[in-house]
């Protein structure tokens, strides 16, 4: 079975409401080329500014994705948003907020929420320097996964491309795609990006999406872009290069389940990694 997943690639500004015209127009020409499912960039509503103000608006930003999806016939999953409630619904101390994707299907009908659990503190060699998330977000504590017309779809957001073991319990979990709206910089997008993508593909045997932010974000912040699909041998599909666009493509699971089939790696995984993460 094939489906067109489509990589929302965008310039978020602390604007949001200029960003969702931006996302929505990209939204647009993702389904015009194809897309039945569209997947928005880490941070897509702002980039920067006040995040607990923002969470103040979460329900209306929820309510534009159900829109979009409905409006468009296409299933989306919206890269992060901040949320100032836990998905069980108690509040998130503040002065932190959750960081969550959610996933919408193409009635503009929830899905699932998915929570950042690895959070982004380190030092890069570049104008911003020193990054910490943990100054900001709470880090959540589940996986997910969620069937999307059929399709079975692993969220993760951004750092958590690092993290191999999260990639493992989201293939166990049955994951034919997996997902990583993000905002990668432009210094560690240059080293890791593909590299991380590819390997993660090649790793799981999955096709793995990824949906960059790209451009300047501020005199201090930039983002890396090159969205793209990999397939399970680790070939980039395709990609979109350093400027805002819609990425689509084609997955083929037949062509993934012959490939599991020739070199059954998860079959061979002598290592489980099940249970809850560290609270």
């Amino acid at each position: 079975m094939r489906y067109s997943v489509a990589a929302i690639q965008m310039t978020s500004s602390k604007q949001p409401d200029d960003n969702l015209r931006q996302a929505g127009a990209l939204l647009a020409e993702a389904r015009q080329k194809g897309a039945s499912l569209a997947v928005l960039p880490e941070n897509f509503a702002a980039y920067g500014g006040d995040y607990r103000s923002l969470g103040e608006r979460y329900d209306e930003l929820v309510s534009w994705l159900y829109d979009q999806a409905r409006s468009l016939d296409m299933a989306i999953i919206g890269g992060s948003l901040p949320a100032l409630q836990r998905p069980d619904g108690r509040p998130v101390p503040s002065p932190l907020v959750r960081t969550c994707s959610i996933a919408v299907s193409a009635t503009g009908e929830p899905l699932a929420r998915y929570d950042k659990l690895h959070l982004f503190d380190a030092d890069v060699q570049d104008a911003q320097g020193r990054y910490r998330e943990s100054d900001f977000f709470e880090p959540g504590q589940e996986v997910a996964t969620v069937s999307v017309g059929g399709l079975q779809v692993g969220m993760a957001i951004c750092y958590d491309l690092r993290f191999p073991a999260l990639a493992q319990r989201l293939v166990n979990a049955g994951a034919q795609l997996l997902v990583y709206p993000s905002a990668f910089t432009a210094v560690t997008g240059a080293a890791h990006w593909q590299l991380l993508l590819r390997a993660t593909a090649v790793q799981t045997g999955c096709y793995v999406l990824g949906a960059n932010q790209c451009g300047q974000h501020g005199p201090r912040r930039s983002t890396y872009g090159h969205s793209m699909l990999v397939d399970p041998w680790g070939t980039v599909v395709d990609s979109l290069g350093d400027a805002p666009g819609a990425l689509v493509a084609e997955l083929d699971l037949a062509t993934m389940n012959e490939l599991r089939q020739r070199m059954p790696v998860q079959q061979h995984q002598r290592f489980r990694i099940e249970g809850p993460y560290d609270t």
